[in-house]
């Protein structure tokens, strides 16, 4: 239905110029422009590259031109996963325990009953 639509736009506007061109007493020229004017709108209103239209189409090369950042790569280098690299951080990471005996009894009552035999 939009494409109708274009179509008649497009047949108006080359007739319009035609006409115009014609009153002047140049009807090649009014036909050179009509026929132009006539080949554009056919061009927009069956545009189609990869199931986009001519609007779609357009905004994308926008956003693929001007948003789109590039990324860079460099080649000749190990690239690490985070995953790596937390588990590396974690192994270089030293941890000294510090144990400590608790205990109800006194050292030097434990040596009297290891001594004794009772231990």
């Amino acid at each position: 239905m939009i494409q109708m639509f274009l179509m008649a736009i497009g047949v108006v506007i080359a007739l319009a110029t035609f006409s115009s061109f014609s009153k002047a007493d140049a009807k090649s020229l009014g036909i050179v422009l009509a026929v132009l004017i006539l080949m554009f709108f056919i061009f927009i209103t069956f545009f189609k590259v990869s199931e986009l239209n001519l609007m779609a189409f357009i905004a994308k090369k926008v956003k693929d031109v001007f948003l789109d950042t590039t990324q860079k790569y460099q080649t000749n280098m190990k690239k690490y996963s985070p995953t790596d690299i937390l588990i590396a951080k974690s192994h270089q990471k030293e941890t000294k325990q510090k144990i400590e005996i608790k205990s109800w009894i006194d050292p030097d009552q434990l040596s009297k009953l290891s001594e004794g035999g009772l231990i």
